[in-house]
């Protein structure tokens, strides 16, 4: 068997344990009492469990594990096995300490400080299984240049980083779930193109489970995955994204990822900027999202989360254009996507309070300022009352 048909086959298995797990999940969450009720920050108008991060997590590791032991008595390949210099328990590990640190969260909701430090742990056990962003190729020439010690906190940074792009946008039925379908599928392509086909392989095993999930999470949501599966998403985009590069990172490769990310790395950009902006925690949800954004406008649900699907599609091409173009091509469509995330930013006033000045100059002259909350309360159109479905469940 071809390599294409072999992952195929892979990703069947995935979608069908993703989709067996999905009622275990919900019968763990509510006896766990991982329930989201609905109230004046959340959307959704029934009460609704949190932990279909398990079922995720369950049928990601379980067909990683039976593609591993296969590939390990040479029924499959032996280019599906991760690189020698990755040790697999140990990122196994990693991926389980943050899977845990989702699911501890899911039920008690730790403090934010708590949970940053797991993830740091969870992606610290992960740099120190191999997985590292050790040295980067400077701009095509024929040096490259040495990370050092540094390659410890800018990797962890990476992870960290990957994990709560995820669990920042993950605040409407369906939206992380395809988004990250969307982003993994992009990540399987660039892993192809670099011939790293374990990167890829891990990616389509992604796709799969998030495209199973999405079964029951597409508004109306039957379930919302949590930070069990958010966080476990996210931090697997981080580790796909590094095994998907060659061992010596060039400018190129390193952008590529952010780029086809770049939804969810803009709405994350955004929200620190702004509640930093508005002298209020970046661990407390606001309304300034992306989607809020949309659903002011005046879009459903369902339109806000297709909408946002679309763009993070164009964002995930390009991303793969740029990884695969000659210099000029990638110059030209960085700075199409630029100005495409210049009117997001714009049009959808992601950066709330930090350019209210020039988003209501009335309100400058009053000297009445807004918060993101404030505008989303005054400005939702009364006509489109709220949708069932899940909000911010990820923050």
């Amino acid at each position: 068997m071809g390599l294409p048909l072999i992952m195929f086959l892979v990703a069947l298995v995935a979608f069908a344990i993703t989709y067996a797990l999905v009622y275990p999940s919900t019968v763990i969450a509510k006896k766990l009492g991982a329930v989201d009720l609905p109230s004046e920050r959340r959307v959704h108008k029934r009460a609704t469990t949190r932990m279909g991060g398990i079922a995720i997590f369950g049928g990601i590791v379980i067909t990683l594990i039976i593609a591993y032991a296969l590939t390990s008595a040479h029924i499959l390949p032996h280019e599906l096995q991760l690189p020698p210099r990755v040790n697999v328990v140990g990122l196994f590990v990693g991926m389980l300490f943050m899977f845990i640190l989702g699911c501890v969260d899911d039920v008690l909701q730790i403090r934010a400080l708590y949970k940053f430090i797991g993830q740091i742990i969870a992606a610290i056990i992960v740099t120190a299984s191999g997985v590292m962003l050790s040295e980067i190729k400077l701009f095509g020439g024929p040096g490259f240049f040495d990370l050092g010690i540094m390659a410890w906190p800018i990797t962890v940074f990476w992870l960290v980083a990957f994990a709560n792009i995820i669990n920042l946008i993950d605040g409407l039925d369906g939206l992380a779930a395809g988004v990250c379908a969307i982003t993994y599928g992009a990540f399987f392509v660039l892993s192809m193109m670099n011939g790293i086909p374990s990167a890829a392989l891990i990616a389509v095993v992604c796709v799969a489970a998030c495209l199973a999930f999405l079964r029951f999470n597409f508004h109306p949501a039957k379930l919302f995955m949590g930070d069990s599966g958010s966080l476990t998403l996210g931090f697997l985009l981080g580790i796909v994204s590094l095994l998907g590069m060659t061992r010596v990172a060039t400018i190129t490769s390193l952008a590529a990822p952010v780029i086809i990310a770049g939804i969810p790395v803009l709405d994350t950009l955004s929200a620190i900027i702004r509640r930093r902006r508005e002298h209020i925690s970046i661990s407390v949800p606001d309304k300034g999202h992306i989607h809020h954004s949309l659903m002011k406008a005046g879009f459903d649900q369902r339109g806000v989360v297709l909408t946002i699907y679309a763009i993070c599609a164009v964002f995930a091409v390009s991303g793969i254009v740029v990884a695969g173009s000659s210099d000029v091509v990638r110059i030209i469509v960085v700075i199409i996507d630029l100005a495409v995330a210049a009117f997001l930013v714009w049009r959808l006033k992601l950066f709330g309070a930090v350019l209210a000045h020039v988003y209501n100059p009335a309100d400058r002259k009053s000297g009445r300022a807004r918060t993101s909350n404030q505008e989303f309360d005054e400005d939702m159109p009364q006509r489109h009352p709220a949708p069932d479905g899940e909000e911010e469940a990820g923050e």
